[in-house]
């Protein structure tokens, strides 16, 4: 019998996980909640509750007992900030029994903060635009000397950002949009209430189809082992959403750009660049994350799989073939989202029609949760949604 490869251990979501769908690596599922959709996964060899990301030293404590009860060190898997602050602030003990690859602790820091991350872009000459964080200034007013309209604000850690449904009325944006200084004013004031700290930058003209970035995994000497770029389509809701549809694309300008940012920061591992293109075509750089993310699925049908380059880098395996070349043929869907994203925003502004709609989902597409071969996910998700409008209109009715 052949021996059993090392384990990929996965802090993720479904989307890394699926990323090892038909291989023989062996998976393990950790996460605080056991009835999250990756744990449903027919991936996951084995699931394993850990404890909750505010108990840092209970969780590192899980992770080593995890790691013990394998044969060999796993490979880690992580896909969000916080857990990239956590891999980052305890490697040296996870070092001793999982396999990673890290930017050093001094770059970690200012790429998942956004205040350390403007300094650091502007420090090194990157094509960002100026921002403003509201610890540094005296409220609203001092900005405006500073910036120009329009502006976003959005926080300095995504940590938190999301518990607030006061702010999202509307669907769940990652920054906020404000075109004068009464609506800066009045914007500051309310995300000041609720959130600590945050930014305010300059507003980079364009839709959010003009959003696109850098993937890639680089290896400890520096050498980029297999990237692509991607394109946003639509986001639910329409500006500053979450990702609802996507596509991946081939422009020689912004491989270029990606692959030099690459080589002056000195980043390794997995990471991302968003950039966002204005009317003249330059790309302005947005932010960087040295972790992985829902991307990744889509590369991996395409033909870049970063997470399982990143594992035959980290075990010494050989990789996989054609590691740098990709279809673009193939978009992503979240489909419930996209659909809210319809008929709130892109439908009432006149800017799609029904037609236009269903003609953009035509082709060959995967999706956020459904795959016709891993379905216990998607089940469930449903069972759950049915369960909730049952309730609500339990409720509604008791209220009568």
């Amino acid at each position: 019998m052949l021996p059993s490869k090392p384990t990929a251990l996965m802090l993720g979501d479904l989307y890394l996980v699926r990323c090892f769908g038909g291989t023989d690596v062996p998976l393990v599922i950790a996460g605080p909640d056991p009835t999250h959709v990756s744990f449903l996964s027919r991936y996951a060899r084995r699931t394993v509750t850990i404890a909750p990301w505010d108990r840092p030293d209970t969780v590192l404590a899980d992770l080593e007992q995890i790691a013990a009860s394998l044969p060999e060190p796993p490979v880690l898997f992580y896909d969000n900030d916080e857990q990239l602050r956590f891999v980052s602030r305890h490697r040296e003990r996870l070092s001793k029994v999982c396999r990673f690859l890290l930017p050093d602790a001094g770059l970690v820091d200012p790429l998942s903060d956004k205040r350390q991350f403007g300094m650091f872009a502007q420090a090194r000459g990157l094509p960002v635009p100026r921002q403003i964080a509201s610890r540094d200034v005296d409220g609203p007013d001092a900005a405006l000397a500073s910036l120009r309209l329009p502006c976003v604000i959005k926080p300095d850690l995504h940590r938190g950002w999301y518990s607030h449904p006061e702010l999202f009325v509307d669907g769940p944006r990652k920054a906020f949009l404000v075109s004068t200084p009464a609506e800066l004013r009045e914007r500051w004031a309310e995300v000041a209430r609720l959130v600590q700290d945050f930014v305010v930058q300059e507003y980079v003209p364009g839709g959010e189809d003009q959003m696109y970035s850098f993937h890639a995994y680089v290896d400890k000497t520096g050498a980029v082992k297999g990237w692509f770029l991607g394109k946003k389509i639509r986001t639910f809701p329409r500006d500053a959403g979450v990702s609802t549809f996507l596509e991946l694309v081939h422009e020689p300008s912004l491989a270029d750009l990606g692959f030099d940012i690459v080589r002056r920061i000195g980043i390794v591992g997995p990471m991302k660049m968003d950039f966002k293109r204005d009317p003249e075509g330059a790309f302005h750089l947005l932010e960087i994350n040295a972790r992985f993310n829902l991307w990744h699925r889509l590369g991996a049908v395409s033909g870049v799989n970063l997470p399982m380059i990143a594992y035959c880098d980290l075990t010494g395996l050989e990789g996989p073939a054609g590691e740098n070349t990709y279809t673009t043929d193939i978009r992503w869907l979240a489909l419930a989202n996209d659909l809210r994203s319809f008929l709130r925003s892109y439908r009432p502004s006149g800017e799609l029609g029904w037609l236009d709609w269903i003609g953009s989902l035509r082709g060959r597409m995967i999706y956020d949760v459904f795959q016709w071969d891993d379905p216990v996910p998607f089940l469930s998700e449903q069972y759950r949604y049915a369960r909730a409008v049952v309730r609500r209109v339990a409720g509604a009715k008791a209220a009568t």
